[in-house]
């Protein structure tokens, strides 16, 4: 079995003009980097409503970024590749441009 964790720099930008950061976890798991990538690839459309939860009215802007990919195997921790990286980037590509939103 194969774990990785996904890191994102997350924020919200408010009417104020003010930004709340916070780095986001998602993990997964599956028989394959692969499959845990294609799991995460599917929510690149993620649901922020517990980011903002109790500031809907006031949210201008949500939105994150892939901070890091750490892969664990066998007990251990580690970076996850570039090879890991550029596969998850496509997968996400991929699935925008199936749904009609390339951006």
């Amino acid at each position: 079995m194969t774990y990785i964790t996904f890191f994102w720099d997350t924020w919200a930008i408010f009417g104020d003009k003010k930004i709340f950061r916070m780095i986001q976890r998602e993990d997964y798991k599956g028989k394959t980097w692969q499959e845990c990538c294609d799991e995460s690839a599917r929510c690149w459309d993620w649901d922020n409503s517990d980011f903002i939860k109790g500031f809907e009215n006031n949210v201008i802007e949500t939105n994150r970024q892939l901070k890091q990919i750490i892969v664990k195997q066998n007990g251990e921790e580690l970076e996850a590749s570039n090879e890991i990286y550029v596969y998850y980037k496509n997968r996400v590509e991929k699935l925008k441009r199936d749904l009609g939103d390339g951006n």
